[in-house]
């Protein structure tokens, strides 16, 4: 492939990865607040060399994960992507469990229970309509209208329960239902 990405995610992402680029961009990472790209160094030993990548950062919890994150871009060589997981390995990294990423932003509350699903929708997809499905659930196209529906009954709740509370003074909280038959809420 032209570009092989290793992904790392973790509290401690930042500091590994910082050990294995070149000093300067080392520094730049673990001073950024924001994310950001940078052109870095890769350091994968006498075999390989110094070899040259993106590094693109998500320092605090607005990455995918929740965690500080950070993306190293590379040429797609597989060699040279086994190298650099060996590297990361030897400082501190290990292999993702399958779905361990989407599992760390669901616990992290980046995404709901059926987005998360949807990323197993989205990744299982053998058509475009199962593809377009998965990807409506996945930007909420199930848990918006979910949300919608929780928050008008706990709103109607709070009314049940202060009606109940307040049931000697001449306050209304929820109106009769009108001469149509249609409650009034």
């Amino acid at each position: 492939a032209p570009r092989g990405v290793v992904r790392i995610s973790g509290p401690n992402s930042l500091r590994i990865v910082g050990q294995v680029l070149d000093a300067e961009t080392a520094r730049q990472i673990n001073a950024c607040k924001n994310a950001s790209v940078f052109k870095a160094k890769l350091d994968l030993g006498e075999m390989l060399g110094w070899i040259d990548c993106k590094a693109l950062v998500w320092p605090s919890q607005r990455s995918y994960t929740g965690q500080p994150s950070l993306e190293l871009h590379l040429i797609g060589s597989a060699p040279l992507l086994q190298a650099t997981l060996d590297c990361l390995h030897c400082q501190g990294a290990r292999l993702a469990r399958p779905g361990e990423f989407t599992l760390r932003a669901f616990l992290a509350g980046q995404l709901d229970l059926t987005q998360a699903e949807a990323v197993l929708g989205v990744i299982d997809a053998d058509t475009r309509t199962g593809l377009g499905t998965a990807l409506d659930q996945l930007t909420g196209g199930v848990s918006q209208p979910l949300i919608r529906l929780r928050e008008s009954m706990i709103d109607l709740l709070a009314d049940v329960e202060a009606g109940l509370d307040f049931v000697d003074e001449d306050i209304q909280f929820i109106a009769e239902a009108k001469e149509d038959g249609k409650k009034n809420y």
